[in-house]
């Protein structure tokens, strides 16, 4: 008997906790939400390098007068596509060239590109679950995870994980995993 098809999800801890709890119909979809969050803010933390963040912070934000040359932030956001060590950097520096192409500048572009990443991100992290789905359960349990995965994504403070990704003082702090320890603290009936 198998653990789950989650189990052999080759991913993180966190999105495979995430797994478990869109494919087990016992779990809420806010312990959902919970878990795809927690998933969201380790791969910001793993995938995001501090120096990355501090250069494009730079580009976005700029000079309180903008220089003469008004596409320079683009042309040097783009030379850093060499510097990025991960999917998400390159996510995380073309969201803020999309950013800036789209009007948007200073803090509102840093915040419009640091929320698209970390969406883009739980886009491609849910898309993964399900495909590995697919493979290893059968159909009606697929499409069944996949509606609980896109019931829990509008559970996600997205922003909030974009403040913390950012270092914001206002960011949130960090969710922890609610722990059920006793009879009384099990699912409502």
């Amino acid at each position: 008997m198998s653990d789950g098809p989650y189990r052999s999800l080759p991913m993180s801890p966190k999105w495979k906790q995430a797994a478990k709890r869109a494919y087990l119909s016992s779990f809420s979809p806010s312990e959902v939400s919970e878990a795809l969050q927690q998933a969201a803010e380790r791969d910001c933390r793993a995938e995001l390098s501090t120096g990355l963040l501090r250069k494009v912070t730079a580009l976005l934000i700029g000079p309180a007068e903008p220089g003469l040359f008004f596409d320079l932030p683009i042309t040097d956001l783009n030379a850093l596509h060499r510097e990025c060590a991960s999917t998400m950097e390159h996510g995380f520096v073309n969201n803020a060239i999309e950013a800036l192409q789209g009007g948007e500048r200073g803090q509102a572009a840093l915040h419009w590109a640091a929320e698209a990443s970390v969406s883009d991100r739980m886009l491609a992290g849910c898309r993964q679950i399900e495909e590995h789905m697919h493979r290893e359960a059968n159909d009606y349990r697929a499409r069944s995870t996949r509606a609980r995965l896109e019931e829990a994504h509008g559970g996600v403070d997205v922003a909030g994980v974009a403040r913390m990704m950012l270092g914001t003082p206002d960011a949130p702090a960090r969710t922890r995993t609610t722990v059920y320890s006793g009879l009384d603290d099990g699912p409502a009936l």
